[in-house]
């Protein structure tokens, strides 16, 4: 998808085409018809590939993780204290290894009437609730592109073609309802809505954690109402949830966060959270079992951490007194919110469909920087190689080369975030003669 983030622009620019290979001929050729339509043929064979699989997904993570909590919470049972394996075993579901619910309280809340309908019809309307959302999502962001018809097309089959998207499908995960919370309160902004975009990152905020970090874009737009608003969405729902569920289970979740960020867990290379990465390479270089091995690595991860929010505060506040042209900014915290989540697998990177899709509306308007784009291709183009080799080398890959492929789902994130941090930071090249 990033490739169409070229489009028409420097085509009649000497100096973008002295900076290295120009895109503008790749994007010429993904944006003709006829590469339109084998792009769309890729769609529909990819989409029967992953129809054919989904069937033997139906008890599988996870999806069964969801329904299971589901069900615990229809029979008043805290998912974060009870075994989900003792929920219903006659289902078969795929709980091992995580054996409780690590998901937000609020979020379980929203999906148990999900549960009231037999596993496979459940599995099938919630993947048919994903698609719709992504559906959604892709209109959202494309709206007022000034993309052709051509060249939005290409967008759209590339987006669906985004590995990322048909490992949330596989998997039957969630996150492609953040992204598209996160696409109305970019869209609401724009049309001065900002109570509305508060609310729904509060709901966000509710349902998953993370977003909680696109706040910090907020106070340096100066979207005060929004903030307000965010505050309020997050306490009324914090609300409403402790008065369903009662306070000693909602504050059982605190468990929930203690399972996904156990060390076990932050090891598995497909585990794309930067700090889960700098765990991983402490361990790589000095084992697991040294007797301060965790306090310097907690230190460390902090460290990190806060040196990639000040690069990201300091690209947002070059800028911050003007109108954030392309959602350039906007773009960075949302890559910046899901490398700081605690943990984020490689499903989370639905999101970047957000600043992949802000590059192509800024090519198509002479306004985005040839670095910018060409790592954002070489990020999709790596995440591809990742989740194929691991397809290959199974998901606990061991061995130098497996482990290296695997770790590049990483890489493949961090690359997004350079782009990210090049288009918001970096002068808008000279407009389009």
């Amino acid at each position: 998808m990033p490739t169409i983030m070229t489009d028409v622009t420097q085509a009649s620019e000497p100096s973008a085409r002295s900076e290295g290979i120009s895109g503008a001929g790749l994007a010429d050729k993904l944006t003709k018809p006829p590469m339109v339509v084998i792009l769309w043929l890729g769609v529909i064979f990819h989409s029967f590939a992953l129809l054919h699989q989904l069937p033997s997904r139906v008890n599988h993570f996870d999806f069964s993780i969801y329904y299971a909590s589901g069900l615990a919470l229809r029979e008043h049972i805290d998912p974060y204290t009870t075994d989900l394996n003792s929920i219903d075993p006659a289902l078969n579901l795929e709980i091992d290894p995580m054996h409780y619910a690590t998901d937000p309280p609020t979020y379980l809340l929203a999906f148990e009437p999900i549960t009231l309908l037999p596993l496979r019809q459940a599995f099938w309307l919630w993947e048919a609730l994903n698609l719709a959302a992504l559906v959604v999502s892709l209109v959202l962001l494309l709206r007022g592109s000034d993309l052709g018809v051509w060249p939005a097309l290409a967008v759209v089959a590339l987006a669906f073609l985004y590995p990322p998207v048909g490992e949330h499908f596989f998997y039957g995960q969630n996150k492609i309802f953040v992204l598209l919370m996160l696409v109305l309160m970019m869209r609401w902004m724009a049309d001065g809505h900002d109570a509305a975009a508060g609310l729904i990152l509060g709901i966000a905020v509710l349902m998953r954690g993370f977003p909680l970090l696109m706040v910090g874009y907020l106070v340096l737009r100066r979207r005060w109402r929004a903030i307000a608003y965010a505050a309020l969405g997050i306490v009324m729902g914090g609300l409403l949830t402790v008065a369903i569920l009662g306070l000693p289970q909602t504050l059982s979740f605190s468990s929930g966060l203690r399972t996904v960020t156990m060390p076990r867990l932050l090891a598995v290379p497909i585990n794309v959270s930067l700090g889960a990465f700098v765990s991983r390479m402490y361990w790589y270089a000095f084992g697991p079992h040294s007797g301060i091995s965790n306090s310097v690595r907690r230190i460390l991860v902090s460290a990190v951490e806060i040196g990639l929010l000040a690069l990201t505060v300091k690209a947002s506040v070059k800028s911050r007194d003007t109108v954030d042209l392309d959602w350039r900014a906007y773009s960075l915290w949302v890559v910046t919110a899901v490398m700081l989540s605690p943990t984020a697998w490689v499903h989370y990177l639905v999101m970047m469909l957000i600043p992949f899709i802000m590059m192509c509306t800024a090519a198509s308007r002479g306004r985005a920087n040839h670095r910018a784009i060409w790592m954002a291709v070489a990020s999709f183009l790596l995440i591809a190689l990742s989740t194929s080799g691991r397809t290959a080398f199974g998901p606990h890959p061991h061995g130098v080369l497996p482990i290296m492929v695997a770790e590049c789902s990483f890489v493949s994130l961090a690359m997004v975030y350079v782009s990210a941090y090049w288009f918001a930071s970096d002068d808008l090249p000279p407009p389009i003669k």
